[in-house]
């Protein structure tokens, strides 16, 4: 009878925590991963990705999705160039403002740096780009539309000697009171005497529309209900976000609340405001998300999760500080978040220190099981949407998150949970957990002891084979000096490893693979070991 001990490490509810030292950290955690992903009972490799539907001509810089006229679902996309598209399963489309209809209206291109805003309301998209009117596009459009232009001239513009308004953000609210209103913060505005006024925090909401409407004017008069006004916050205004009833404005410091309020006459307010919270804010436009009972949010300070009472931290001593310490200092304004609601799960969007221009990696919270996954690689993607999964047809009964790819001429719309290559390249995936606490019938291996691991057995299914490294360190905080790499087949009579010979105090593991055909999910690893001295 073997002498060896049988040991058994499972990896049940594992979270990412680069921020805690690896000797401390629990027993479902773990330190280093990339395209690693946690289910509830393993690790796996993440899924692929894939291109789908036509080419975009120049350089997509946005991307928006929702149903349109008899419910086909349409992809809305901005290139820098300045064009606009719609596309759908039977192809593209430009329906830039002045490509048709309109031929006096003319978009100068984007910078990278463009933050670009929208919300839905029925069929009808409402864009603001920061440089010029609101825009809004209706189900009986051929092109988009701007205010304060022919052929609806509806006004956004207003007020003496003022030009030409621009907002830096625009968000749809449907208010308790009022119904559907638009919503813009941070105002600039050009003067008829040549000077330039930014207003940052300054908000104005329009007027009542219909759900497949569009607001016919945001000038306030006693006849309508709409509004301008200051708010108490510290810093620019950079985006709004709809929970429970009430409409949250953030500036890159504060949070401030707009609640409906009862009212007898459109001469009086319809929402009351107020300052929310000091402390918590936004990064960004975009960057924030909602759940079903939360909002998620990234400002300078921390990510975070607002419950519709309090703002708490989300990554604080789990992921706060490699989140920051690896995001670009130059281009961490690109970075957004978006809802995976196929997979219970908020996406993070960033660039990191590698990043020539656009978000390279994506860091995901699991809200269902509350664990943080593993970066994940990406491909320079610069906005993203939530869309029915794509075939030969939309497939209505499931959903994806799909991304666009920045500094890509001619790219095409990157659809993510698909396959099990990045657009047919290898996906390159680690799981790495250094001082792994091994655990003996009789309770932990004590520190004082070393150990000698005479085979590593995953317990895994899947297709293809992993490589497993084994090695450890005589401290918690020496480096782990791992020996020769094992490859295991995962469909096999002999599921092990025979690591080097070894006897550390403590152990680590690295597992590995990298390939563009297979899948794989690890729920445990089984050891066979000895205690070599300082026995029980």
């Amino acid at each position: 009878m073997s002498d060896y001990s049988r040991l058994r490490t499972p990896f049940v509810g594992m979270s990412f925590t680069p921020d805690v030292p690896s000797n401390a950290l629990a027993e479902n955690e773990y330190n280093n991963g990339l395209n690693i992903e946690s289910d509830v009972r393993g690790i796996k490799k993440v899924s692929g990705e894939q291109t789908i539907l036509s080419q975009i001509p120049g350089n997509a810089i946005f991307i928006e999705g929702n149903y349109r006229a008899n419910n086909i679902w349409v992809y809305i996309v901005a290139t820098k160039e300045g064009k606009w598209y719609q596309i759908t399963a039977t192809g593209i489309t430009n329906i830039t403002p002045g490509f048709g209809a309109n031929p006096n209206v003319s978009l100068s291109g984007y910078s990278d740096d463009i933050n670009i805003t929208a919300s839905w309301v029925g069929g009808v998209f409402f864009i603001n780009d920061t440089l010029r009117s609101p825009m809004y596009y209706r189900p009986t459009d051929s092109e988009i539309r701007l205010y304060d232009t022919a052929p609806d001239n509806f006004v956004w513009n207003y007020g003496a000697n003022v030009l030409a308004t621009r907002a830096g953000f625009v968000r749809n609210f449907c208010s308790p009171n009022v119904g559907n209103i638009l919503v813009a913060g941070n105002l600039t505005q050009d003067l008829s005497t040549g000077v330039t006024m930014n207003y940052m925090t300054t908000v104005r909401w329009s007027q009542a529309f219909a759900q497949t409407g569009v607001p016919a004017t945001w000038n306030p008069t006693l006849a309508n209900i709409a509004n301008e006004l200051e708010v108490p916050v510290r810093g620019p205004l950079i985006d709004g976000f709809v929970f429970g009833g009430s409409f949250y404005v953030c500036s890159y410091w504060d949070t401030v609340v707009f609640s409906p309020i009862s009212y007898q006459s459109t001469s009086a307010p319809v929402l009351g405001v107020r300052l929310f919270n000091q402390g918590r804010g936004l990064l960004n436009n975009n960057c924030w998300t909602s759940t079903d009972q939360n909002v998620y949010g990234v400002d300078s300070r921390d990510i975070w999760v607002f419950d519709g009472s309090n703002f708490n931290s989300l990554g604080n001593q789990k992921v706060r500080n490699y989140f920051f310490s690896n995001l670009h200092p130059t281009y961490a304004n690109r970075l957004f978040m978006v809802n995976n609601t196929n997979k219970y799960q908020i996406e993070i969007y960033y660039p990191d220190k590698n990043s020539t221009g656009f978000c390279n990696k994506m860091l995901s919270w699991r809200y269902d099981i509350n664990v943080w996954n593993a970066p994940k690689d990406v491909q320079n993607a610069c906005h993203a949407a939530e869309a029915p999964v794509y075939g030969t047809s939309f497939q209505y009964a499931s959903r994806c998150v799909v991304y666009i790819s920045g500094q890509t001429p001619n790219s095409r719309i990157m659809q993510t949970g698909q396959g099990n290559s990045f657009n047919g390249a290898p996906i390159p995936v680690l799981f790495e957990r250094n001082n792994i606490v091994l655990q003996t019938e009789k309770g932990p291996v004590p520190y004082s002891s070393k150990i000698y691991i005479h085979r590593a057995l995953p317990e895994i299914s899947g297709t293809g084979s992993i490589n497993v490294t084994v090695g450890g360190a005589n401290s918690t905080a020496q480096p782990a000096n791992y020996g020769a790499t094992n490859k295991i087949n995962i469909v096999t009579d002999n599921p092990w490893g025979n690591p080097q010979q070894n006897v550390y105090r403590t152990i680590s593991i690295k597992v590995e693979s990298n390939d563009a055909v297979n899948a794989w999910n690890m729920t445990a690893m089984n050891w066979q070991a000895k205690i070599t001295e300082d026995a029980f």
